[in-house]
């Protein structure tokens, strides 16, 4: 079950590599994370590439446990943040996660390809 967005709390890319989070806490009173795990690969050079996106999920932040969800219900979840946020800065972010799901998992513009 996706849980009911009562409050935006950020949206931040994760230092993992690139992996976008808007992380929110639920009508329930849990705090939960929209995840869109970033795809990579490493070439020979020793760079990074990011490829894009795998399916999103749904992360109890409490339990760790996670479900995932279709880039539909993912950018429905997404559009619903959008009069939610409070801070400035997590609207390149929520930009990013939107047009992600628009484009089901690819790169969006502004993150670079590759890294290091």
């Amino acid at each position: 079950m996706i849980p009911s967005i009562g409050s935006l709390l950020s949206v931040e890319m994760i230092r993992d590599g690139g992996s976008l989070a808007a992380v929110f806490q639920g009508k329930d009173a849990s705090n939960y994370w929209l995840f869109f795990p970033l795809r990579q690969k490493k070439l020979a050079s020793g760079q990074i590439e990011r490829l894009g996106y795998n399916t999103p999920q749904i992360v109890d932040r409490l339990t760790g446990t996670s479900i995932d969800i279709s880039w539909v219900h993912a950018l429905m979840l997404v559009n619903q943040m959008e009069p939610l946020l409070r801070e400035t800065s997590d609207r390149k972010w929520l930009d990013a996660m939107r047009i992600t799901a628009q484009e089901q998992g690819a790169l969006p513009p502004g993150i670079a390809r590759y890294l290091g």
